[in-house]
């Protein structure tokens, strides 16, 4: 028998759409603690700059592969929401509903990448002063 603490598989990576699935969990895990530390989140349930928030933070981290792997980014959205909010059928479908307006109205928009990077760097070179 092999004791469970001695067995080490941090060299085995998961690949296609494990890697996907992963990638994916970790986004929402960070996007609901970024979520909850906001003082009064729990009153922001039907906010719209909230859900513009969330929308732009799954827009800009989830990369359009090829059509096969297209990730549903309305569920990740009504998904990351129902996590911080338990939401019900009628929150769903006004959220839903919500999620397509913006969309539809250009409100959730991709960062430029020259920007995002301008960003990273102007933060890193921040920390070390």
């Amino acid at each position: 028998m092999y004791n469970m603490s001695s067995i080490n598989l941090s060299y085995i990576k998961p690949r296609n759409t494990l890697q996907t699935a992963a990638h994916l969990s970790d986004l929402t895990n960070a996007i609901v603690a970024k979520v909850k530390e906001i003082d009064n989140y729990l009153d922001l349930k039907h906010d719209a700059e909230l859900l513009i928030f969330i929308c732009n933070c799954i827009e800009n981290a989830v990369k359009d592969k090829k059509a096969g792997k297209k990730v549903d980014k309305k569920a990740l959205c009504l998904d990351i929401l129902d996590k911080i909010f338990l939401l019900t059928p009628d929150d769903t479908a006004m959220l839903s509903s919500s999620i397509d307006f913006l969309c539809n109205n250009k409100l959730v928009s991709l960062i430029p990448s020259l920007k995002k990077y301008t960003l990273i760097i102007i933060n890193y070179l921040k920390s070390k002063l």
